[in-house]
């Protein structure tokens, strides 16, 4: 059995893996278990109350996204309008930049 950060025991043995993240939410609000999932890919569920937090501890991930386009585009009315709306999206949802 693992203790997790918040101080909680998991038997992790008996669990299933899956490679998609969508079907692990899917899983836990269909009543199969617990399930690790970002933040993000449960926010509906959650919001919703189909899923709730067991405890208040959130793990930082080391992962980010990037918006790469040339130099040149930088400053085009469109690619500015759409970073400025990626950013407000992402603070949204909780995310830093």
């Amino acid at each position: 059995m693992a203790t997790l950060a918040a101080g909680h025991g998991i038997d992790a043995s008996r669990g299933l893996t899956f490679t998609d993240s969508s079907l692990v939410v899917q899983a836990a609000v269909q009543g199969q278990g617990v399930a690790l999932a970002r933040a993000a890919m449960a926010a509906d569920e959650l919001a919703s109350g189909r899923l709730v937090r067991p405890f208040d501890y959130v793990l930082p991930v080391e992962y980010a996204y990037y918006i790469v386009y040339p130099e040149a585009y930088a400053e085009r009315r469109k690619a500015v309008a759409f970073r400025d709306w990626l950013k407000q999206e992402a603070v949204r949802e909780g995310g830093t930049l």
